[in-house]
């Protein structure tokens, strides 16, 4: 029987984890480290600040190393030239993390078109480009681990995420549609959709003890996620351990949903 464990092997492969400076996708990006991968971080910070997420992730490396690409993918073109340099460190890029979305939490009626927009270049059209770049060298070698990262609210409906429920919806979708289409090419496309996660996104958010107390009452597990929740269910996806799971959206909330 084949060794389990060697199935989560991902030496000799490169991943890039966008919005991974910190949080979810410095998270998943330790974990891909610790299994051999090379990893490429980005964030908007500049390259100094982002040096100790780099040693750490070296430090944490088994075998494999590690760089930052600073990029805003809210900007036109930018999710072409952070693929471009990410590519330039090895070569290639066989697993692909789309970690980074922005959100604005407001009223529906509030919401104006610059908002809508804003929130569009991050949450769906920068993954959809850099699926694309991504998936030209994954279809040649045929190997590659497409990964988004979506949220609950995707299911649990709140008019005051409305631009940033339906766009991680919409990213979903996307990656439902390139799994019955590609996967037959030896790669998988999967979703994972985090709860409330400890975050510097929700640090005002968690700071108020009645508003905590309040969405405590309603998970389940009864804990507030943090980062490296997600981490285990992005090692399955991306490593051989899951070449068999593909269209799926695993979400990562302790229950909220339910």
């Amino acid at each position: 029987m084949e060794n389990l464990g060697n199935a989560y092997d991902l030496s000799g492969k490169t991943a890039l984890i966008t919005g991974s400076r910190k949080g979810i996708g410095f998270a998943i990006a330790r974990t891909l480290a610790q299994a051999g991968a090379n990893v490429i971080i980005n964030g908007t910070a500049d390259p100094e600040s982002a040096q100790s997420a780099v040693t750490e992730l070296q430090e944490a490396a088994r075998g494999g190393d590690a760089w930052y690409c600073q990029s805003d993918i809210t900007k036109p073109g930018a999710a072409n030239t952070l693929f471009d340099e990410a590519v330039a460190f090895t070569g290639k890029i066989d697993i692909l993390v789309s970690n980074a979305s922005v959100q604005r939490f407001m009223p529906f009626l509030e919401v104006i078109e610059e908002d809508i927009d804003y929130q569009y270049s991050a949450n769906f059209k920068a993954a959809f480009v850099l699926i694309q770049r991504a998936l030209t060298g994954m279809r040649e070698r045929q190997w590659g681990r497409i990964l988004t990262i979506g949220s609950v609210q995707e299911e649990t409906f709140n008019d005051k995420f409305a631009p940033y429920g339906a766009l991680k919806a919409a990213q979903t979708h996307l990656v439902k549609s390139l799994a019955k289409s590609f996967s037959g090419e030896g790669i998988t496309f999967n979703n994972i959709a985090p709860g409330l996660t400890d975050t510097v996104r929700n640090k005002d958010f968690l700071a108020d003890s009645e508003a905590k107390e309040e969405i405590l009452s309603r998970i389940p597990v009864g804990r507030i996620g943090q980062p490296q929740d997600c981490s285990g269910a992005a090692l399955l996806l991306c490593s051989g351990a899951g070449e068999y799971i593909t269209g799926a959206n695993i979400f990562v909330e302790g229950g909220i949903r339910l």
